[in-house]
């Protein structure tokens, strides 16, 4: 079914797809949560001092894990039988949610 969870090579069912997604998401806000915490409580590095830090690592994160949705929605769209050029879509800012969604759905 899919070769790998890094690679866009294969397909991926819409369950598979659907938890895949959820599951980025949480660990994005999970990482960005922790990264927040930790650089601006005032128990680690010297009384949070270090917030744009913590800011820098929740964007890394979240760069890190979009990329591996990408990856994701590339094997989805296979699935589908759709062209790669439709996670273009995923550029627009209110569309990308619908089309994330026409994703988890079809």
């Amino acid at each position: 079914m899919s070769k790998s969870f890094l690679s866009s090579e294969g397909s991926i069912g819409r369950f598979k797809f659907t938890l895949s997604v959820v599951a980025l998401i949480a660990l994005t806000a999970g990482i960005g949560y922790g990264a927040d915490y930790f650089f601006t409580h005032p128990d680690y590095f010297m009384h949070g001092h270090f917030g744009t830090l913590g800011i820098f690592f929740a964007i890394i994160g979240a760069l890190i894990c979009s990329m591996i949705g990408l990856m994701q929605l590339l094997k989805r769209l296979r699935d589908m039988g759709k062209g790669a050029y439709l996670t273009l879509w995923m550029l627009v800012p209110v569309l990308n949610f619908f089309f994330l969604l026409y994703a988890c759905v079809t």
